[in-house]
């Protein structure tokens, strides 16, 4: 019999090693070093997500909230899972990673605040997305509608590393993968400090849409509670 390969060859612990080293390295830059303003956000921005979600939560009618509303699927499609990628990218030196995720956020937020504002009557929230879809496929102009100080940022993110005619499409794309993990240097920290600045941006961009987004289901009930008296 031929012999088998083995199911972890040199270059995958070459690749593990060297991970190993950026994270070791890289907490430490992150933690107590020049790039701990980054950490800070990016860690609130986790705090962020379980904040809004547990308010989410508060409202009851989990299965009706989750099943009409594209925002509260938002939160844990996207939200969730690329809060925490965001962490993982940034320990491991990932930055353009770190980068196209921040501006899918941004831009499947607008998307689902903006189903949820223009075709509220629908009865389900992927209804609401299709439907938006097929109206306005620009997430760079849903961006907008939602809030034109965004814009500058969306730009921001694109420079250097993603096309500004190409956008990242659908409720939690898929994001390309850097080749290897790298270990931070003095020479990072311009970039780590644009990227504290747009997740701090995109997390006022958050806190604003919720806001907004409860205060428009106020008024629905509001409505509804009227109609009923």
């Amino acid at each position: 019999m031929p012999a088998q390969d083995p199911l972890v060859t040199p270059v995958d612990v070459d690749v593990l090693r060297q991970v190993n080293v950026s994270l070791t390295r890289n907490l430490d830059f992150c933690q107590s070093g020049e790039g701990s303003q980054a950490w800070s956000e990016v860690l609130g921005l986790r705090e962020d997500f379980k904040s809004h979600l547990s308010w989410v939560m508060g409202l009851g009618h989990l299965s009706e909230t989750f099943s009409r509303h594209a925002v509260p699927n938002y939160l844990v499609r996207v939200l969730h899972p690329l809060s925490q990628s965001l962490r993982v990218n940034l320990l491991l030196g990932m930055l353009p990673d770190c980068f196209l995720e921040v501006r899918a956020l941004t831009e499947q937020l607008a998307r689902a605040f903006q189903a949820d504002l223009k075709f509220s009557k629908e009865s389900s929230f992927t209804s609401k997305l299709s439907r938006l879809d097929v109206r306005e496929p620009s997430l760079y102009k849903l961006t907008g509608e939602t809030d034109t100080s965004v814009l500058p940022l969306l730009s921001e993110l694109g420079h250097g590393w993603v096309r500004m005619d190409q956008p990242l499409t659908g409720m939690g794309a898929s994001l390309p993968v850097s080749a290897a993990s790298t270990t931070y240097s003095p020479r990072d920290v311009p970039e780590l400090l644009r990227l504290t600045s747009a997740v701090k941006r995109f997390r006022e961009l958050l806190s604003k849409t919720m806001n907004q987004w409860s205060a428009k289901l106020d008024r629905k009930d509001s409505s509804s509670a009227s109609k009923g008296s």
